[in-house]
C-alpha cells in the first residue's frame, strides 16, 4: 500500500500547503479521502484523474475538508469519465446531492455511475477500510441545538488494511482518546497535530505504531516538545523517534 499526502495545511489557507486530501494506493483501489481546496490540480498533477479513482472518502463537512469536491466531480464529468465512482460522506448526503444540482453539475448527466452512500456502510462493501466517529465537531452542539439544525456531528477517522499492515488517517480530532479503539495494529498514522493536546500525540509513540506523520498544521506545545528532536529543524525518523512532519507529494509506503 502506498500513499501520498496531497493537502497538509491547517483550516486557514496558507500560500506553502495545500488543505486536506490524502491519496491512497492498494493493490486493488485508488483512494481519495478528503477533497480540499486545490485537489484537482494536484490529481492532475500525478495523473490521477479520468478513469483512476475507485473511492471519494469525505470525512467531515469543514470546509477545508470538502470545498474540492465539487470542481473534481465537474472535472470528472468534463474528462468523460466511464468507470463507475464510490462517494461515502459523513452524514446527511441530500447535503451534497442538492449542492451539486445547485452548481448545475447533476450526476444524471455524467456519463459514469456516481454511488453514494453513508461511511458507515465502508466496512460492509469493502472490509480492508474501519472507520469511527471522532470528537472533533461535538463542540458546535449548542449552536446546533438553539438553531434546530440537523448537523449530526460526525467526523470520522479512516482506517485502511491490506497485507497485515494498516494506515491510519486521523483526520482532525479534538482527542486522539476517541478513536483510541482503532489504533491498535496501527503501522502508520497520519495525525492532525493541531487540535489534540501535545501529551496525548506524545502517547502515541508508546504503542508500536512504526511511523506517525504530522498534519494539519502542529500545536505549539507539540512543537516545543518535539524541537529537541530536530536535525537542523527537520524531524528524522528513527529507532528513538518515529514522528515526522507529513510532506506534501512524498509517497510513502506501508
Amino acid at each position: 500500500m502506498q500513499f501520498v499526502i496531497l493537502g497538509t495545511g491547517p483550516g486557514i489557507p496558507q500560500l506553502d500547503k495545500h488543505l486536506s486530501s490524502l491519496y491512497v494506493k492498494t493493490e486493488e483501489l485508488a483512494i481519495l479521502i478528503d477533497c480540499g481546496e486545490g485537489v484537482s490540480r494536484e490529481i492532475l498533477r500525478r495523473g490521477l484523474s479520468g478513469d483512476h479513482l475507485d473511492i471519494i472518502v469525505i470525512t467531515h463537512y469543514h470546509p477545508d475538508h470538502v470545498s474540492g469536491l465539487f470542481m473534481l466531480m465537474q472535472m470528472l464529468y468534463l474528462e468523460h469519465r466511464t468507470k463507475p465512482l464510490e462517494l461515502y460522506l459523513p452524514e446527511c448526503p441530500e447535503f451534497i446531492e442538492n449542492a451539486l444540482r445547485q452548481m448545475y453539475t447533476f450526476k444524471e448527466k455524467f456519463k459514469f455511475p456516481l454511488s453514494i452512500r453513508l461511511i458507515d456502510e465502508l466496512h460492509r462493501v469493502h472490509p480492508g477500510f474501519d472507520a469511527m466517529i471522532s470528537d472533533h465537531l461535538w463542540g458546535y452542539r449548542p449552536q446546533i441545538e438553539s438553531l434546530g439544525l440537523s448537523n449530526q456531528m460526525k467526523s470520522w477517522s479512516i482506517k485502511v488494511s491490506e497485507n497485515e499492515r494498516s494506515l491510519l488517517y486521523s483526520s482532525d480530532l479534538s482527542s486522539v482518546d476517541s478513536i483510541a479503539a482503532l489504533l491498535p495494529g496501527t503501522h502508520t498514522m497520519i495525525v492532525d497535530a493541531l487540535h489534540p493536546s501535545a501529551a496525548q500525540i506524545l502517547s502515541l509513540e508508546n504503542l508500536g505504531m512504526k511511523r506517525i506523520l504530522l498534519t494539519h498544521g502542529v500545536s505549539e506545545d507539540l512543537a516545543r516538545e518535539l524541537s529537541s528532536r530536530t536535525n537542523g529543524g527537520n524531524l528524522v525518523l528513527s529507532d528513538k523517534n518515529i514522528f515526522i512532519y507529513a510532506t506534501e507529494g512524498e509517497s510513502y509506503e506501508v
